[in-house]
């Protein structure tokens, strides 16, 4: 019954909204022309997959899994045949999509898609159950990446979308000055760069000044990052005049020596264009392990590649359900997480970790860029609904309900990231977040919430208890907020707050379509 009122809010909530009468932000107005590249709201309009030119892909079915079943063959080894024949087959412009007929099946070990247009499709999440009745822990034993504990806390699932790299070779080196906002740089030879075609422009930190500028210089940032910056803009080149190169998106910082690096990487050869989708992932219950001490009962985790998608999975008593690493472009559409009975408790364990709630993550983004998370719903308790881990950048998570949760951004230089159009629901933790304190504040500028709903007021963002006010971030914006008021007077002067604006809702959409608008009009 609950899974039927919160979806009925949710499509409630994806209702076109009244303009008439609205209250119009400062930081965009009606129709975007309050809007300045400058500024201090970034333009996060090219999340998801293909940054949005494109809708997710269709592709017809290729095989069913059940082929590829023996006598006495169980569910598993049926599953890694398909898989393995799918990726025995030459990779051309062609995608290969394994069918997953209506109907429970065990897993007992990890899939792997590891190859670009390979599509993993159930009979939607209502049909195709994977019942899973061990963790990554008991099955594969402790995790020899997270040693002393051996836990499953931000990585790996039991179906992993995995490329292999995550930069590719450079094609030039930014060498003059620019500014905040330009679409114009100077490279030192655009010999190696071609009109209407992508790059990703990778900024490097130079003795942790650049690092401290993405916090518009209010903070200065931890030194443990000084010159490991991971920051990746994706961009066309739409003109090239000389040495001067003219690119699609805005430059989110400014360009400058002694401040970064930046160069143009061609796209890596990785994994593209390959999918999971229509799936429950029902995890056998068992009480959650606490914070950090995850058994591994992780769903999907989508790793190194660009341009993927997750889409229509529900996930039941999950640690976590999608983890996004070391990913570009990727779209997570009509995620549904509960559990079938609450997994809190408050055992002792052996590292006085807390294991109050349900899970760890809904949805978290780590050194990722242009995430696209929309029409979720989250029943269960979580530590961290939905979230942006270290260095996640630009991502987006949109249409959202939640019974009461919260949208974390988990320090380590996470942000800038957007929250919109989102029910908190009872909303008593909705902007809190954790990470450690020794990762420095937990947002970048420019960290956006957006129309964001609750029961009832919440408080401003805040994580560890007696911080100052801005070590939270000190150039977050917040726009449409119910905040509790005696707390609103009191939180960090430097971030931007208007409670009453009510138009646009959602701001990715209003991005998106003034994007869409200036490019038509270029094309007249």
């Amino acid at each position: 019954m609950m899974v039927r009122s919160l979806l009925a809010a949710l499509l409630l909530h994806l209702l076109p909204a009244s303009v008439d009468g609205a209250l119009y932000s400062k930081l965009w107005g009606r129709n975007g022309e309050l809007w300045d590249p400058k500024g201090p709201l970034p333009d996060f309009s090219y999340a998801g997959y293909k940054q949005g030119n494109e809708p997710l892909p269709v592709p017809p079915v290729t095989r069913s899994v059940l082929t590829f079943r023996k006598a006495g063959m169980s569910d598993t080894k049926m599953f890694k045949a398909a898989l393995a024949w799918a990726h025995s087959q030459p990779v051309t412009d062609e995608f290969i999509v394994l069918f997953v007929p209506a109907g429970r099946y065990t897993l007992t070990e990890r899939l792997w898609i590891k190859r670009s247009r390979l599509v993993l499709r159930g009979a939607g999440s209502a049909n195709t159950v994977l019942y899973i009745p061990k963790s990554l822990r008991g099955i594969y034993g402790p995790n020899p990446h997270n040693m002393p504990k051996g836990s499953y806390v931000n990585t790996d699932g039991f179906v992993t979308i995995q490329g292999s790299d995550r930069k590719g070779k450079q094609a030039a080196r930014v060498n003059k000055f620019a500014e905040k906002g330009s679409v114009w740089v100077q490279v030192n030879d655009a010999a190696d760069l071609k009109v209407g075609t992508y790059y990703d422009l990778l900024f490097q930190d130079v003795a942790g000044k650049f690092n401290s500028y993405m916090f518009d210089n209010l903070w200065k940032a931890e030194a443990r990052y000084n010159g490991a910056t991971r920051v990746k803009l994706t961009t066309k080149v739409v003109a090239i005049r000389g040495n001067r190169v003219q690119i699609e998106r805005h430059l989110p910082y400014e360009i400058r020596s002694k401040l970064n690096v930046v160069t143009f990487h061609k796209p890596p050869n990785t994994v593209e264009d390959s999918g999971i989708e229509g799936l429950t992932f029902s995890f056998k219950w068992s009480w959650y392990a606490g914070h950090h001490l995850e058994d591994g009962w992780n769903a999907v985790e989508v790793s190194k590649s660009r341009n993927c998608w997750v889409r229509d999975i529900h996930t039941i008593n999950a640690d976590s359900s999608v983890l996004v690493n070391d990913a570009s472009m990727v779209t997570v559409a009509g995620l549904q997480i509960a559990a079938s009975k609450t997994r809190a408790n408050h055992f002792p364990n052996a590292y006085h970790e807390r294991a109050d709630t349900d899970g760890h993550w809904g949805v978290q983004y780590m050194h990722s860029f242009d995430l696209l998370v929309r029409d979720f719903v989250v029943i269960s308790s979580l530590m961290h609904d939905v979230g942006t881990g270290s260095s996640g950048k630009w991502g987006v998570f949109m249409n959202g309900v939640m019974a009461d949760g919260n949208m974390d951004l988990h320090r380590a230089l996470a942000g800038p990231t957007l929250y919109t159009n989102i029910d908190a629901g009872i909303g008593t933790n909705a902007l809190y977040s954790g990470g450690p304190s020794t990762s420095g504040p937990n947002a970048l500028a420019g960290t956006t919430w957006w129309n964001i709903r609750s029961r009832v007021a919440t408080r401003p963002p805040n994580s560890k208890p007696g911080e100052a006010r801005c070590a939270f971030g000190p150039a977050v914006n917040l726009v449409g907020v119910n905040l509790i008021p005696s707390r609103a007077r009191t939180m960090c002067s430097t971030w931007h707050y208007e409670r009453a604006v009510d138009f646009p809702g959602n701001l990715y959409e209003a991005q998106y379509a003034r994007r869409m608008r200036s490019a038509a009009a270029d094309r007249q």
